[in-house]
């Protein structure tokens, strides 16, 4: 008896736990015009990105988020075939999770994405995501 008593405590808690995890997690991707990635504020290739993604998301706490958001940030001239090669790879990780991702295309001009501020400017922005 005391042994079902303890079961319900500790799922009564998991679930009480997955309710306060409400925010996404965001991942921030940039591919400029010659398809260098950046993953957040690290260059990487598109062979690195997946184990460099799931290195990142495996670091966040289990109870703060309860799914991902995946920005991935193009510049306009890309054909559009590589992006979605990123983005398959990209939810390829996020696997039974809640995923979703946003893609925008822009025109940029020096923008240092070798600095994470990269991210600050262009959600200032305010761009709208490209419909699928």
């Amino acid at each position: 008896m005391n042994f079902k008593i303890i079961i319900i405590f500790i799922s009564l808690f998991l679930i009480t736990l997955s309710g306060f995890a409400q925010e996404a997690f965001r991942v921030n991707i940039f591919v400029d015009a010659d398809k260098n990635i950046y993953l957040e504020d690290r260059n990487v290739t598109i062979g690195e990105l997946s184990k460099e993604t799931k290195d990142l998301i495996y670091k966040q706490p289990a109870t703060k988020y309860n799914r991902l958001v995946f920005n991935i940030y193009g510049d306009k001239n890309l054909k559009h075939g590589f992006i979605m090669d990123i983005n398959h790879k990209l939810l390829s990780l996020g696997k039974g999770l809640k995923s979703k991702t946003n893609k925008y295309l822009l025109e940029y001009k020096n923008i240092n994405l070798d600095d994470s501020a990269w991210q600050e400017e262009i959600k200032s922005l305010q761009l709208d995501a490209v419909k699928d």
